[in-house]
């Protein structure tokens, strides 16, 4: 939940998140079971101009997985 305070935190401010902090959120959903917020994050990649990479389909897997 910090993890999402602070992503949300980051676009209130101007701050463009970039591939890693893609991994970092949908990670942090899928820790916590956020699973409709995973999907969310995981669209806003391409909003952001960053392309999904193994690690954010990992983490979605990962997130589809502990559902």
């Amino acid at each position: 939940k910090e993890a999402v305070e602070l992503f949300q935190r980051m676009q209130e401010e101007g701050v463009k998140p970039n591939a890693t902090t893609f991994v970092s959120i949908l990670s942090a959903c899928s820790h916590t079971g956020l699973v409709d917020d995973g999907f969310h994050y995981f669209s806003m990649c391409r909003e952001y101009g960053v392309i999904p990479i193994a690690e954010h389909y990992g983490c979605m897997i990962d997130l589809l997985g502990r559902a």
